[in-house]
């Protein structure tokens, strides 16, 4: 095989073996060096056309994105997607010609063949592309230079492989990854694509090796270059190379011997300037990550015709015995898996909003990402896969050690041994490494995960050989590890003790963990959440069951179990193991960015938290209104576990158990305790000064009082530890106070470590002390956030492994997901605000008192702000009216004058009024009984009437042609209005400038929502007003002397919910088993039928005349027929409501009213209600009026003035009970 289009030019059998050489230089440009600007390029980036499954309907896709990505809005079908095929056309400038052309792709995944001009091209696995892979392909000879060309990319996914793609048992002779897998690495054209033009002599590879031989002294250190010089004309060719090492933001600090080095045609030769000595050159560290630029050039007869520049640091990285060296210093790995959220690291397309993409904000998160962990770990593993270049880069930039891991995890599911597949994976291999291989960063080449001898011996016998081979051919200069294997380099194991929480709250801290003595032992994963958090027994005891409930009221806090995983970690440190990484703990040292930061995405993304969530939002780029990140509680215990220098209390760290009392120290005792010294910084010398406070702190005040301090120093060699003791004497005449121990480590006057221990407590353990935050502000409140849960945190800063709880103060605006429960050191409930029926613009707080049973107590104010428009809109999918008219009619609408009809446009269908003579032309349907909505249209003016008295618009709370008001555009004037039309009169409300272009569509929406009226176009609110003339009524479409067309009609009542999110947080209840369960849709039931009268609610006090409707179903009723279904309207409390109901012992509707805890009918009729049966069932409360409805009729009205205002809700009465499609209008 040989480079297609060089190839294709020669003629004589003798060069193809320069053929091959001149193929593999050029196979791994990519990213390997930076290129000189001077090198052209063109993006092939943007839209391309798409072929799902190679069919013949073409969708647009962006290149690059991930067709099975959610949050680029592709078809949700192309989530299972495992074939498509990308086309487009492009053209090479005539810039280019005379140029060898290169066809760049930096990542397709997972397999893929290119195809230009109908051509495949090659590569040296038959014609695939493997994946994560950068390829640059040579397309000289296949491109028309100044002229289009064709281009096509065929993309297989697990699923799809073709035939010649597979060993004859069906296994994959291609690495694929991990795309077997749900949570795979994505699929398609997943990074950039771009047309690179090269001189035809050229630099087609380079690699710096830096040689310290392993030791500090300067004196003997070399660097070797290999410089690969390619020929692609059909001559001989003579050409000089230089070199000169630049420090980056610098000066040349070194240069080298010119090399000349004559080619043959056709041809790649490498130059190699070996051992050169340099001995003064700036070493790379963690702490001070000096960089160079390798400045190479060709020059042929005086002049440069090439030139690139290769970043390097000057460092080495080696094993010595059982530990890891970084330039001669023992550097002992400190680190996790950094797997990062959602897109981050994986393209560099457009993001799903105009304004961001992932070229700029999603790489911006992942540096955000990137500077925090460096400010806890010094090594970071890239998890399952290797990522972008930008990440690379900046960890050079940033001093970030990584192991780059290779995809190949649990190799044996679904990949194929045979010779074929390992050529494959070699090929594979050596293409990753050459990719790689200059970074600095880059300490360690991982080549697996997980791919143990236990599951077939052929991973020992075939696999890891062929691996560690291929990487070796191509740098011997770093370990090679497999991650849970043990290779020459490294022992390494994951999840000692068990998976997921391995011996996670052990009391024998310091003799779980041993190590190596021949070579550096690791763990490679240890102490995942992915499990879920542990749990507590009734008297505060440990129990290690593990739950994802976030409700559930046993289940430890975040920072519980962070600490407690960390805890581990101190152990494995005391152990001496030289690599220490787990899987995703890193992301519980910060708490999520709240607020949903791409809005259009979803699952993980969405508002509220996500606490037993690996993949979540903690870092934001996005939105400057927003932190860029939040320190969680045990945000410092993580950086004190991992601090290079520390010193531990060694008893205190062992006796930090959940679910266990700590000690009692007697007053008046003499105490010793034993310091852990660590020194894992490679600078500042070895001389560690610690000092220490003993003192101790009331939980009810929490005032501290020290009593002794002392200091000591020790010398601790580089990348270990020493012991030492101190003693301090516990006072006299002190009791039920918790003991404290502070320690802090200097080394000369900079302070490296602090750390405040709670060791035990004084004579007798102090009473159960609750806390709360005092203050709690979540910002801007709206509908579109109303149902995210907010956390708060309650904590037993005094003793006792159980107390209980009960908290007061909630309603109106504020719900909790608790009111009350158990309190076994920390608890984090939640709760969500919801502003609807609000003032905007306001400011709002509510002040909660948490009380323990004991009786203490502690109060937090919960606040926020509304914004212009906290109560109109839906929350959910539910709609009032829906209409597309792609049914061909206009089902259900009345033209009350102009000519109506539906007529296509374009690809879809529209409701046009086409007549520009016609004044006031209006189109109406809906119900008039409607109050509180938002009407929303695609509106487009195909034409105005030419004296420009012409506008067009929707219509809410329409009665009659005489009454109704009008949310439009009127040209005349250029302006936008609202208009109120009563008894025939039209008068304008408000009016704002504004332009509409004729043949362009527009977002117009009108929202009526009590006396408050709102115009907005295309998503902006631009007007608002208040009006009290008319209160209900339907919804139309308005074209004044206009031929216009409207699509998309909906109506949206300014409260529903369908549960189809899979959660009901925007309800509270008062008792019962409530929760969101699957009948044919999600839907809210209660499901326990022998417990009375529950109810859920929801919405505002202040909410007054409204009608509430719901699908509401019973399943069963209790034996005894003292049974009930329906809905609340006009809540209080839950002693103050009506009640529309259905009674099963009488057979009978009721409206009902409830006051002072008091139940009476205000009316009833007979009816029967089937089990199994789903209903539509309808309040309307306006003014004293009283209605029920029941599948479109009403059946009961009645008349009452006890309650004027007040929230919706859900009513069961000894029924297994189910609701959906909950609508307040």
């Amino acid at each position: 095989m040989g480079l297609q289009g060089v190839g294709n030019r020669l003629r004589m059998k003798h060069v193809v073996v320069m053929v091959m050489l001149l193929f593999m230089a050029t196979l791994l440009l990519t990213r390997t060096a930076h290129a000189d600007t001077s090198r052209e390029q063109v993006s092939l980036n943007g839209v391309w056309d798409f072929y799902p499954s190679g069919g013949t309907t073409r969708y647009d896709i962006t290149v690059p994105s991930l067709w099975d990505g959610a949050g680029f809005g592709y078809s949700s079908a192309w989530a299972t997607l495992s074939y498509g095929v990308y086309k487009r056309n492009f053209t090479v400038p005539s810039s280019m010609n005379g140029k060898e052309i290169f066809l760049s792709f930096s990542n397709v995944a997972p397999l893929a063949k290119v195809f230009v001009n109908g051509t495949q091209l090659a590569t040296e696995t038959d014609g695939y592309l493997m994946t994560r892979l950068p390829y640059k392909l040579d397309v000289t000879s296949l491109v028309n230079v100044g002229s289009s060309n064709t281009l096509e990319v065929r993309v297989w996914g697990y699923g799809s492989l073709p035939a010649d793609a597979l060993d004859s048992s069906g296994k994959s002779l291609y690495p694929l990854g991990i795309d077997n897998q749900t949570f795979g690495q994505g699929r398609g054209i997943t990074d950039d694509v771009a047309l690179v033009a090269s001189p035809k002599v050229f630099i087609s590879d380079t690699q710096v090796i830096t040689n310290l031989k392993n030791n500090t002294d300067p004196s003997d250190d070399e660097i070797t270059l290999k410089i690969t010089v390619t020929n692609a004309t059909a001559a001989s060719q003579t050409v000089t190379v230089t070199n000169s090492a630049q420090l980056v933001g610098g000066t040349t600090e070194k240069t080298f011997s010119d090399q000349p080095v004559t080619l043959a045609a056709n041809s790649s030769q490498q130059v190699t300037l070996s051992s050169v000595s340099w001995t003064n050159a700036k070493y790379w560290w963690t702490h001070d990550p000096k960089l160079y630029d390798l400045q190479t050039s060709l020059t042929q007869t005086g002049t440069t015709i090439d030139s690139l520049s290769t970043r390097f640091g000057f460092r080495q990285f080696t094993v010595t015995s059982n530990y890891f060296q970084l330039n001669g210093i023992k550097t002992n790995l400190r680190g996790d898996a950094l797997q990062f959220n959602w897109h981050t690291g994986s393209v560099h397309g457009p993001g799903p909003s105009a304004s961001q993409s992932f070229a700029n904000s999603s790489i911006a998160e992942l540096k955000k990402t990137m500077d925090a962990w460096k400010t806890t770990y010094n090594v970071a593993r890239t998890h399952l896969k290797g990522d972008v270049k930008e990440f690379y880069d900046y960890a050079d930039q940033i001093g970030l050690l990584v192991i780059d891991e290779t995809p190949f995890w649990q190799y044996q599911t679904v990949h194929s041994y045979n010779t074929v597949a390992m050529d494959h994976v070699s090929k594979w291999v050596k293409q990753w490494v050459g990719a790689s291989k200059n970074h600095a960063g880059i300490v360690i080449w991982s080549g697996g995960n997980e791919n143990w001898v236990s599951a077939t011996t052929l991973n020992s016998t075939v696999l890891h050989p062929t691996i560690e081979a291929a990487i070796t051919s191509i740098d011997s200069t770093r370990p090679i590890i497999q991650d849970d294997f043990t290779t020459t380099y490294e022992e390494n194991h994951h999840y000692t003790g068990g998976y997921p929480i391995s011996w996670l709250n052990n009391s024998n801290l310091y003799g779980l963990y041993t190590n190596n003595s021949t070579k550096p032992k690791g763990e490679g994963e240890a102490f995942t959440p992915s499990g879920g958090f542990p749990t507590l027994n009734a008297d505060g005891t440990y129990n290690a069951t593990l739950s994802k409930d976030l409700y559930n009221d046993n289940l430890v806090s975040q920072a519980v179990w962070h600490r407690a995983a960390d805890r581990m970690t101190r152990a494995m440190r005391y152990a001496g193991l030289a690599d220490i990484r787990y899987y995703a703990n890193w992301i519980y040292s910060y708490e999520p960015i709240e607020d949903t930061i791409r809005p259009i995405w979803t699952d993980l993304t969405a508002p509220g938290l996500k606490p037993v969530e690996i993949n979540r939002p903690v870092f934001n780029a996005y939105d400057a209104s927003k932190p860029s990140s939040i320190p969680s509680d045990s945000y410092m215990y993580t950086q004190n576990t991992y601090s290079p220098v520390a010193a531990f209390d060694k008893d205190g760290d062992k006796n930090n158990l959940i679910g266990v009392n700590p000690p009692v120290f007697p007053a008046g005792a003499a105490t010793t305790r034993t310091i852990i010294v660590y020194n894992d910084e490679q600078r500042d010398g070895t001389s560690i000064d610690v000092g220490w406070e003993a003192g101790y702190v009331d939980p009810a005040t929490q005032t501290y009082t020290s009593f002794q301090t002392g200091t000591f120093n020790v010398m601790v060699p580089y990348g270990n530890k020493v012991e030492q003791t101190i003693s301090f004497n516990v006072p006299n005449g002190v009791s039920a106070k918790w003991l404290q121990l502070t320690l802090t480590a200097k080394k000369g006057t900079t302070v490296k470590f602090q750390e405040k221990n709670q060791l035990g407590a004084i004579g007798s353990f102090p009473a159960p002390q609750i806390d709360v935050p005092a203050t709690i502000n979540v910002g801007m409140k709206n509908l579109s956030n109303s149902s995210q849960l907010h956390k708060l945190k309650i904590v037993n800063r005094g003793g006792g492994l159980s107390t209980s709880w009960s908290v007061s103060g909630q309603g109106d605006w504020l719900s909790l997901t608790q009111t009350s429960g158990n309190l076994r050191g920390e608890r984090e409930i939640y709760f969500t605000v919801n502003p609807m029926g609000l003032a905007p613009n306001t400011n709002y707080s509510k002040t909660l008192t948490f009380t323990e049973a004991g009786g203490s107590t502690d109060t937090v104010i919960i606040s926020f702000q509304t914004d212009s428009n906290p109560g109109t809109g839906g929350s959910g999918n539910v709609k009032l009216l829906s209409d597309d008219f792609e049914s061909g009619a206009a089902s259900g609408w009345t033209a009350a004058s102009g000519t109506w009809s539906v007529v296509t446009d374009g690809s879809t269908k529209v409701y046009n009024q086409s007549s520009t003579a016609t004044g006031g032309a209006t189109a109406y349907i809906g119900d008039s009984a409607w109050q509180h909505y938002a009407v929303s249209a695609k509106v487009k003016a195909d034409a105005f009437d030419a004296g420009n008295y012409a506008g067009v618009g929707v219509l809410a709370r329409y009665q009659d042609s005489s009454n109704y008001y009008a949310f439009m555009y009127y040209k005349l004037t250029n302006t936008l209005k609202i208009v109120k039309v009563a008894g025939g009169v039209a008068g304008d409300l408000i009016t704002a400038p504004y332009t509409m272009s004729l043949g362009t569509w527009y977002d117009l929406k009108g929202v009526v929502n009590g006396p408050t009226l709102e115009l907005w176009m295309n998503g902006t609110k631009l007007l608002t007003t208040t009006d009290t003339t008319l209160t209900s009524g339907k919804v139309g479409l308005y074209a004044h002397r206009a031929n216009a067309k409207f699509d998309n009609v909906s109506v949206t009542p300014m409260f529903g919910d369908d549960f189809e999110s899979g959660t009901a947080a925007s309800w509270a209840n008062t008792g019962g088993t409530w929760g969101v369960v699957t009948d044919g849709t999600q839907v809210f039931s209660q499901s326990d039928n022998t417990a009375a009268n529950l109810s859920a609610y929801a919405g505002l006090a202040s909410w007054q005349n409204y009608t509430v409707s719901a699908k509401l179903k019973a399943d069963s009723f209790n034996s005894g027929n003292y049974a009930g279904i329906g809905l609340v309207a006009r809540r209080v409390d839950s002693n103050n409501y009506y009640s529309f109901t259905y009674y099963k012992l009488t057979n009978s509707l009721k409206i009902g009213k409830v006051a002072g805890g008091t139940s009476t009918d205000l009316i009833t009729v007979p009816y029967t209600l089937n089990t199994g049966t789903w209903y539509d069932f309808k309040a309307v409360v306006n003014g004293s009026t009283l209605e029920l409805w029941v599948n479109g009729t009403k059946q009961l009205t009645a008349t009452d003035s006890a309650f004027a205002a007040g929230q919706i809700g859900l009513y069961s009465h000894r029924a297994n009970s189910k609701f959906d499609n909950i609508s307040v209008y």
